[in-house]
């Protein structure tokens, strides 16, 4: 037997594991106990990545109108008729969707972004706009570079505010975080204070110190009734206009609206603005998809900006730091002016650069969407409207899918394209600005390729080379192997390639800076506080008469063996709905019957579960699951955020009834 080190790829905490073979075989995955950061911790989707490795439905060879070809035939066909649309119908004729399945391939997301630039399109489509863009437009109003964000130091004892997020389970929204629950431990042994605010008590509310059950939406009332107490005093850092425009803003917003809004008691919220208060310097705070995807979910991670800088809790020792980055270097925001968004859809902006997702089905059925590369990722299940979405992809000239197993995607595709899966490749870690340490790892592939799949980037550098373009400064893609691309990738990085190939899994350190995002980054050496979109927004939400509890009201979540419409261990791939106990007594249900929830799109089924953990009044699904989804319940046009555009899809009013 032989052991290995690696790096998981299955989200952006990257902890480390060991790997155990037998020959080719995968006999055990587990962590990796002298990994600085993990420190032996992963999680069952980590655990089970043997068992994903050799499933039997992974993809092996390449197929074109759902027959069995050969790599030379798929490049020279496909390269062909893409090269034929972008001559006779543009460049933006043809697209990408980009999701989490390659997220954290690095080589893919590069090699990507590669291969769209010299096509010359920008039909670029992410996850982003499914359910992380609240973040990226917030940062970018506030700092001017969508993808600044402040990380969390565990080691800088204070108060830890997370909101409509599960570290615990998801591993960090923001920051990532590899063994959650000792971090969360290790932090209130120094002193620190941990508060959550979440509408159940979930796995991270129960490592806490304080738990604020709120009512799903009424984020924005807390967190305005929090910013305006931390008005009071000096901040002779930040623009007196901005805070004269908050202090107007925010005035509408007292703790007895708070309080109503939300159901937590006066008395609560008021001891979690005295710890805020006495922790200045020392804030930290992240959200998660229970915000992002709520209605003014801008709002929330917006006032989440305003919380941190009125505490002084930026860019600062003791305070959240940012990353510079390796190869992903953080700059100031380009002031170029912004490109148009879709076609059909004009009034959606594009969002860190990408089109919207919602608006995906909409260019295909105008005609300007001709053929679609989706990589790691399943629009059916992430889009609003999965049986739309179905028909759209049919009409597609090309439908080029490019994944590790077989799913119900591949069956739609005219071209499926087998990946190297996550032991078969080397990697860098990418998502530096949001890694709890700053530094890079690297890691070598731990088996062989199996079947006949194929890197990602050497995908795209052939369909280059074979349409006439270059994407590996004139080498042929046959003769480069992982190593040398990766290495191609840290040619202006402040670490040398050598040195972090060196380092391994364990990775080669990355010094923490403070000041340098407020020297270098910001507009005017300020933060914008107070962008005019957003104190219009908050205005709207002032003059509204306070939110009140609607009969039963969705919201998502996350789920340990899950990473969305994909499932690593366990079992149960059915959609399931979580009750509140008194609640399913209330309407006559209990654990396992089958029920219809409805909101005003659609209709979905799911099993009930009971779940003393949830409030009264809120259910939760798992979001991404094949089949019945939360997408059904969903629209790609009604309640479609203008600033974000973002699907609204957490927070939303929906009825349980029985299915007879």
């Amino acid at each position: 037997m032989d052991r290995t080190r690696s790096f998981c790829r299955l989200c952006a905490a990257a902890c480390g594991v060991v790997v155990t073979l037998d020959g080719d075989r995968v006999v055990a995955v587990g962590g990796d106990p002298d990994h600085p950061v993990s420190r032996g911790y992963t999680c069952s989707k980590g655990r089970a990545l043997g068992a994903w490795h050799h499933r039997p439905d992974r993809l092996d060879r390449p197929r074109v109108g759902g027959t069995t070809t050969t790599w030379p035939v798929l490049i020279d066909g496909l390269g062909q008729q893409l090269e034929g649309l972008r001559r006779d119908a543009g460049a933006d004729s043809i697209g990408m969707y980009l999701a989490t399945g390659f997220a954290y391939d690095s080589a893919a997301q590069v090699s990507a972004a590669m291969w769209m630039g010299a096509l010359g399109s920008t039909a670029f489509y992410s996850a982003a706009t499914v359910d992380n863009a609240p973040v990226l437009v917030a940062a970018e109003l506030v700092t001017g570079q969508p993808m600044a964000n402040p990380v969390w130091d565990p080691s800088s004892p204070g108060v830890l505010l997370v909101v409509g997020a599960n570290p615990v389970v998801a591993h960090g929204y923001g920051t990532t975080l590899p063994d959650p629950i000792r971090h969360l431990r290790d932090y209130r042994q120094a002193g620190g204070r941990v508060w959550v605010v979440d509408p159940r008590r979930s796995e991270t509310a129960n490592h806490a110190d304080g738990h604020l059950a709120i009512r799903p939406g009424a984020d924005v009332e807390v967190l305005a009734w929090i910013a305006a107490g931390l008005l009071e005093g000096s901040h002779p850092d930040l623009d007196p206009t901005d805070l004269d425009r908050l202090t107007q803003a925010l005035a509408p917003f007292s703790i007895e609206r708070a309080a109503i809004a939300s159901g937590i008691e006066q008395a609560q919220l008021q001891v979690l603005l005295d710890e805020i208060r006495a922790a200045r310097g020392r804030v930290a705070m992240f959200c998660g998809t229970g915000v992002t995807m709520a209605r003014d979910g801008v709002l929330t991670e917006w006032l989440r900006w305003v919380v941190l800088a009125l505490s002084d809790s930026l860019d600062r020792p003791g305070g959240m730091r940012f990353n510079r980055g390796a190869v992903n270097r953080l700059r100031a925001g380009s002031r170029r002016p912004p490109l148009p968004g879709p076609r059909s859809r004009p009034e959606l902006p594009r969002v860190a650069g990408q089109l919207p997702a919602v608006a995906l089905v909409d260019e295909i059925e105008a005609g300007h969407l001709r053929a679609l590369v989706v990589a790691g990722g399943n629009p059916l299940t992430a889009l609003p409207d999965p049986d739309r979405t179905r028909r759209a992809l049919r009409t597609l000239d090309a439908l080029v899918v490019i994944d590790v197993v077989e799913n119900e995607l591949t069956e739609l595709a005219t071209h499926v394209l087998p990946a190297a899966g996550q032991l078969e490749r080397a990697d860098l870690t990418l998502a530096e600005h949001v890694s709890l340490r700053s530094a890079m790892q690297y890691t070598p592939a731990v088996v062989p390729l199996g079947g006949d799949r194929k890197p990602v980037w050497w995908m795209f550098a052939s369909l280059a080379s074979r349409m006439g373009h270059d994407l590996l400064g004139g080498a042929p893609p046959d003769t480069l192997d992982d190593q040398t691309f990766l290495s191609g990738l840290l040619a202006r990085s402040p670490v040398p390639a050598a040195d972090v190939i060196a380092a391994g899994p364990w990775g080669a350190p990355i010094p923490d800076e403070f000041g340098w995002v407020t020297a270098e980054v910001l507009p005017e050496g300020r933060w914008r506080l107070a962008p005019a979109e957003l104190l219009e927004r908050l205005a709207e939400r002032g003059m509204a008469s306070t939110p009140t509890a609607a009969s039963f009201v969705l919201i998502p979540r996350r789920e340990m063996a899950w990473s969305n419409s994909v499932r690593y261990s366990g079992s149960g791939a059915e959609p399931v709905v979580r009750l509140h106990p008194e609640d399913a007594e209330q309407l006559g249900h209990r654990a396992g019957d089958r029920v219809r929830l409805t909101s005003a799109h659609g209709t979905m089924t799911a099993t009930v579960r009971l779940d003393p953990s949830g409030s009264r009044g809120v259910v939760s699904c798992t979001h991404g699951r094949t089949g019945d989804d939360v997408a059904r319940l969903t629209s790609t046009t009604v309640g479609v955020d203008p600033l974000t555009t973002m699907p609204h899809a957490s927070g939303f009013p929906v009825t349980v009834t029985p299915v007879r």
